[in-house]
């Protein structure tokens, strides 16, 4: 290991020790303020957030550098990879820290302008509290495998997921339960959701620093309780294609190759969750459960050719397009499918019956979302011919379906915009429709918010 790699290794690690202190604090302070309804450690919550970011960044800025200008190879790379991405993980975390200190806030505001029940008097189960201190735990297990290298306590922290996504099953049994029979529990029955919801999210994402940890360590991809095994590949999606990046024989497996696999597995993650969303609105529950469990399944293997696409970069220092780039790209790419699992999720909290023009409108605008996905696939096509060729008439090509694709997502915000004021006027007294709808609506429309960010990092990767 040269000293350079060595001096950027030490730092990074110095700068993810700091930020994994200052969201785990975030966290614990955030749960602590929702169990008090203590708007003023919720604030600190949300004062603090930048501090995270900055802390981000400048791990991103080291990692960056030190693939770039010090070329590592194999336990190195993975570490500063692993840094990259536990870095981006913990961020994560802290953002759902700042959702549950905002929700502490609205609490606080609707207590003050509407008399309601206050905050620091909502009911809180069992389930709940024990969900957040294990989800507690699991995060400070994962950063301790971290600092002390430590595979086995990885592992364990994988193994303890599945016991906060059953708490997390319990607690939206009960607290639809409770507020079915009690309006009056609307209130605390919302809050105890969201709260329980960010909970399970930390957990998911503790989990996925273990996940990086072992990586790092032992160069394995795990995932979802087995260790992945290259010679068998990533297994069958719920369309029947492999998850696994493709291989040419006697060639290595190309990385945009693996992104337009990655980008179709996306896409029809997106067509199984509209059609989720017609059952929904048809109150057909078989319909919906399946395609609930095919967006589930689907949203997995996008995650397993995730792994893909960062284990198997080719071994040679120079590649037509930057590694860094690359990982971001197949990041956002990714949300979309983690977006689709988080509105069926959504629609499961509450059955609601849609008023028709809005029935048909929501569908409308995630159709258009659809649209506004479905040009990914071409414009990574197109990107791979251009980085094999060089041509600059397909560059041209790429440019010019990355902007139809930004048009495309400018229609679908003002569908987005539209409807949430169709949603208020026809709601004009009562919030919770107006809160479950408008929230609907918004993970809906990030779907083109996050597909127009994989094709702005495209163009700057087509730029160089």
């Amino acid at each position: 290991m040269s000293a350079r790699v060595q001096k950027e290794i030490v730092e990074s690690k110095t700068l993810l020790l700091q930020l994994s202190s200052l969201v785990e604090e975030a966290v614990r302070t955030a749960v602590m303020a929702f169990q008090k309804g203590d708007s003023t450690l919720a604030d600190l919550v949300i004062q603090r957030d930048n501090d995270v970011d900055l802390l981000e960044e400048k791990i991103d800025s080291v990692v960056l550098t030190a693939l770039a200008l010090r070329q590592p190879m194999a336990s190195d790379l993975r570490f500063l990879t692993s840094a990259q991405q536990i870095a981006s993980q913990l961020e994560r975390v802290g953002d759902h820290a700042v959702n549950i200190a905002r929700q502490v806030k609205g609490l606080a505001e609707t207590a003050d302008t509407a008399a309601a029940q206050p905050s620091s008097e909502l009911r809180s189960s069992s389930a709940i509290r024990d969900m957040a201190n294990l989800a507690i735990q699991m995060l400070g297990e994962s950063i301790n495998a971290f600092v002390q290298q430590n595979a086995q306590l990885a592992r364990s922290v994988r193994q303890k997921d599945s016991h906060v996504d059953d708490l997390y099953a319990q607690v939206k049994q009960e607290e639809i339960a409770l507020i079915g029979q009690n309006r009056r529990e609307v209130l605390s029955g919302v809050s105890n959701i969201m709260l329980a919801m960010n909970m399970e999210r930390i957990a998911d994402l503790a989990t996925n620093i273990a996940e990086d940890v072992i990586f790092m360590l032992e160069g394995k991809l795990m995932r979802h309780d087995f260790e992945y095994d290259q010679s068998k590949g990533a297994g069958e999606s719920a369309s029947g294609a492999s998850g696994s990046c493709p291989t040419k024989p006697g060639q290595v497996r190309e990385p945009l190759e693996c992104l337009e696999r990655h980008a179709v597995q996306v896409h029809e993650c997106l067509t199984k969750a509209i059609a989720g969303f017609r059952a929904y609105i048809a109150m057909d529950e078989a319909g919906f459960k399946q395609c609930f469990d095919d967006v589930s399944e689907l949203e997995h293997g996008a995650d397993l050719i995730k792994r893909n696409v960062r284990a198997h970069l080719p071994k040679g220092i120079i590649m037509p397009i930057d590694k860094f780039e690359l990982f971001l790209y197949v990041n956002e790419q990714d949300g979309i499918a983690d977006v689709c699992e988080d509105i069926l999720e959504w629609l499961t909290y509450r059955r609601i019956k849609l008023p028709g023009a809005i029935a048909e409108d929501a569908v409308k605008l995630f159709e258009q979302c659809g649209n506004v996905v479905s040009g990914l696939s071409h414009i990574i096509q197109d990107a791979r011919e251009y980085f094999k060729t060089g041509n600059d008439m397909v560059r041209t090509r790429v440019k010019e379906a990355i902007l139809t694709l930004r048009s495309r997502e400018h229609q679908a915000d003002v569908m987005e915009n539209s409807l949430k004021q169709q949603i208020f006027d026809t709601y004009p007294d009562d919030m919770f429709p107006i809160y479950f709808l408008v929230r609907l609506v918004e993970l809906i429309g990030r779907t083109a918010d996050q597909a127009e960010s994989a094709a702005d990092i495209m163009r700057s990767m087509i730029a160089k």
